[in-house]
C-alpha cells in the first residue's frame, strides 16, 4: 500500500475515528484540533451518543454507514474502558406502526403496554444496541490514535492554504467550523441543552421525537444520566437557560412510567451545538497543486452512528489517491 501523509482537521468523534482507521491502514496522520490538550470538543462530548438504525432515501450511503458502525461498537462494548455498553433503546410513538427496519433487525420489537407512559400508543424497541458515554469514549479514542502513532496538535485552519504542502491529503472534519472553512451556507447550528443528573437506577434509553413531550431524550451511563429536551436551530449563543432546566426534567419524567427526575439531582447543565445539514457531506474535492480534501462533516446528530462506516469509506478514498 502507498502510505500517505494525511492531515485531519478536527478532533471530534468523526475526526478521531477517521484518523484511527487511516493509521491502522498504514498512513501517517496528524490531527489539528482547536481544543487544547485535555479539552474535548463540545459537540461530540455533549452528544446523545447511541446507535439507532438510520435510512435517508436521498443518500443510500447513510444506511450502509450505519450498518457498518454497529459491529464496531458492539465489539467495543466488551471492553469497559471504552464507555460503550449495550442497552435497550425505546423510541416512543403516537401510533402503532411498523418501522422500515422491522424484519431487518433481530433486536427490534414493539413495546409492551406496561412499558409505556400515558400519551403513547407504542414504542419501537431495540432490545440491545450500543450506547456510548462520550466522556469515557472520546479520551479512549484519542489514546488509540496516539498509540497508533498519530500526532495531535492544538492548531486551527481558516483556509486550506493554511495546511502545509507536505500533507497531500486533508480530511475536513471541522463540524460547524466548515461554515467558515468552506463557506457552507447549508450548515447551521442546532442548539441543545443537556442536563446531567445522578444515576437513579434507570438502565434504558428513552426518546420522544414526535409526541407530547418532544424532543425529549434520557440516556443513562455509568454513574450518571444525561437528559435533554430543547433544540432550537440557528442560534449561536451557548449560554445556559436555567428556566428551561425544570421543563426538561418535567418532560423527561413524563416519558417513563413511574419515573421522576428531581432538580436536586442535577449535577451540571450545558449548552452545545450540533451541525445541522440536509445531508452529511462526505465527498472528495481536488485542490490546487495536486492536493485532495475529503469532506466529512454536517452529520446532524448522527456523528457517532455513522462514524465507523464513513471512516472506512474515506480510507478507501485515500488508498485510491
Amino acid at each position: 500500500m502507498n502510505s500517505k501523509n494525511v492531515l485531519v482537521l478536527g478532533s471530534g468523534v468523526c475526526g478521531l475515528t477517521t484518523a484511527l482507521k487511516l493509521l491502522r491502514n498504514g498512513h501517517k496522520v496528524t490531527i489539528w484540533s482547536r481544543e487544547a490538550d485535555g479539552e474535548l470538543p463540545r459537540t461530540s462530548l455533549n452528544a446523545y451518543a447511541m446507535w439507532v438504525p438510520v435510512k435517508i432515501d436521498a443518500d443510500a450511503r447513510i444506511e450502509h454507514w450505519t450498518n457498518e458502525s454497529f459491529p464496531e461498537f458492539e465489539s467495543l462494548s466488551h471492553d469497559p474502558a471504552t464507555g460503550v455498553v449495550m442497552r435497550q433503546i425505546f423510541v416512543l410513538k403516537q401510533a402503532r406502526e411498523e418501522p422500515w427496519y422491522a424484519g431487518k433487525l433481530a433486536v427490534f420489537r414493539h413495546a409492551r403496554p406496561e412499558e409505556l407512559s400515558s400519551g403513547y400508543a407504542d414504542a419501537h424497541v431495540l432490545d440491545m444496541a450500543p450506547v456510548i458515554d462520550p466522556s469515557t469514549y472520546l479520551p479512549w479514542l484519542r489514546k488509540q490514535v496516539l498509540a497508533a502513532g498519530g500526532s495531535l496538535l492544538c492548531k486551527e485552519a481558516t483556509q486550506f492554504s493554511d495546511c502545509p504542502s507536505d500533507y497531500p491529503v486533508i480530511i475536513n472534519c471541522t463540524g460547524l467550523g466548515a461554515r467558515r472553512l468552506v463557506s457552507d451556507k447549508g450548515l447551521v447550528p442546532e442548539r441543545v441543552q443537556v442536563v446531567k443528573l445522578k444515576a437513579n437506577g434507570l438502565d434504558r434509553v428513552v426518546i420522544d421525537d414526535e409526541g407530547p413531550n418532544k424532543r425529549s431524550c434520557i440516556v443513562p451511563h455509568a454513574g450518571y444520566i444525561r437528559v435533554g429536551a430543547v433544540f432550537d436551530g440557528n442560534q449561536e449563543s451557548l449560554d445556559v437557560d436555567d428556566s428551561l432546566t425544570t421543563d426538561i426534567l418535567a418532560r423527561c419524567s413524563r416519558i417513563v412510567p413511574g419515573f421522576k427526575l428531581e432538580l436536586a439531582d442535577v449535577v451540571s447543565v450545558t449548552r452545545a451545538h450540533r451541525p445541522e445539514r440536509a445531508l452529511p457531506r462526505v465527498e472528495v474535492e481536488e485542490l490546487p497543486a495536486g492536493r485532495t480534501v475529503v469532506h466529512n462533516y454536517g452529520h446532524d446528530g448522527m456523528g457517532y452512528i455513522l462514524s465507523y462506516g464513513i471512516a472506512a469509506e474515506i480510507a478507501g478514498y485515500v488508498a485510491a489517491r
